[in-house]
């Protein structure tokens, strides 16, 4: 709520004016007319600034991006709920957030590049690694017995599986991949993004994804073909960046059908149950500590969002 309150452009221009922070708080206290956003249209109330803040923050914020990963064209681009009210675009490069298990594919992606075969069995086990200051990284279940093959750890989004590959493969092997994939963001080369701890954009991750669905060739998502005046002569066209193989075409088609398990029997299955989606769906859930930002990453063959 703090931050809110110190986010809120009326505070901060009550603070450009030279106010102190009691008499400010005292100010966010009183009732004031105003025009707030609500899901039944915009409303004019009596409300202090304080209520307004505290209003906002009930809704939960959503972004929103597809593209045809065939050619990078961006289909659709939904940044948040209303721009007048919440000045904050969830898909573009500069907004970057925790990417949770959403990463995980690519670390796989990597550890099938290096020579680890997707049909050997990993144990469930809870490690201590001494050389990253006794880190242990735990499971969202906290169950930890049996073993997992690749498929089947994806599937279920196992954390320690997960922190496994990367340990064999390799952390610097990881982001070089993800950069080939077309996430520009800065990725530190630790364990840990095994677990989606990178601050990466929706964009980015969307791009990446397409070369999943694209047999290994990473393309740069697009939104803009050309500029016409109002007479439609055209006076700027824009060619799409080349494509580029970033992953093997037979890394890649393993890992899509591994991530149509995560659809049909994983993590991602109440796409089935619930939502009755039935075609070919491969895709991907992420969740960030405290459930902070929730992720889903889909792909169709003519689809990535």
């Amino acid at each position: 709520l703090l931050k809110a309150i110190y986010n809120a452009p009326r505070y901060q221009q009550l603070k450009e004016e030279g106010l102190e922070e009691a008499e400010i708080q005292e100010i966010f206290k009183q009732p004031i007319d105003m025009k707030i956003f609500t899901w039944e249209g915009e409303k004019e109330v009596s409300m202090s600034p304080l209520d307004s803040v505290k209003h906002y923050l009930y809704f939960l914020n959503a972004g929103f991006m597809a593209m045809d990963p065939s050619n990078g064209q961006v289909k659709a681009w939904v940044g948040g709920i209303d721009h007048k009210y919440f000045k904050y675009d969830h898909v573009n490069k500069q907004t970057k957030r925790q990417v949770g298990s959403t990463f995980k594919p690519i670390v796989y992606a990597a550890a099938l590049e290096s020579g680890i075969q997707p049909c050997d069995y990993y144990p469930n086990e809870r490690m201590v690694y001494e050389e990253y200051d006794n880190w242990s990284p735990r499971n969202s279940n906290d169950q930890y017995e049996g073993l997992y093959s690749m498929g089947g750890a994806l599937a279920q989004s196992v954390n320690t599986i997960s922190v496994q590959y990367i340990m064999e493969t390799g952390p610097d092997k990881v982001v070089d991949l993800a950069h080939n994939m077309g996430i520009s963001s800065n990725i530190k080369p630790v364990p840990s993004i095994a677990l989606g701890t990178a601050n990466i954009s929706l964009f980015e991750m969307v791009g990446a994804y397409s070369t999943f669905a694209n047999e290994g060739m990473a393309v740069t998502p697009h939104y803009l073909l050309r500029i016409e005046d109002k007479y439609g002569n055209v006076l700027e066209e824009f060619e799409p960046a080349p494509k580029k193989r970033a992953l093997s075409q037979t890394a890649s088609i393993m890992i899509r059908e591994m991530l149509k398990n995560v659809v049909n029997n994983g993590t991602a299955s109440s796409l089935r149950y619930r939502y009755g989606l039935t075609h070919d769906i491969a895709g991907k859930t992420g969740t960030t500590q405290s459930h902070a930002d929730g992720w889903f990453i889909g792909a169709t063959p003519e689809l990535v969002a």
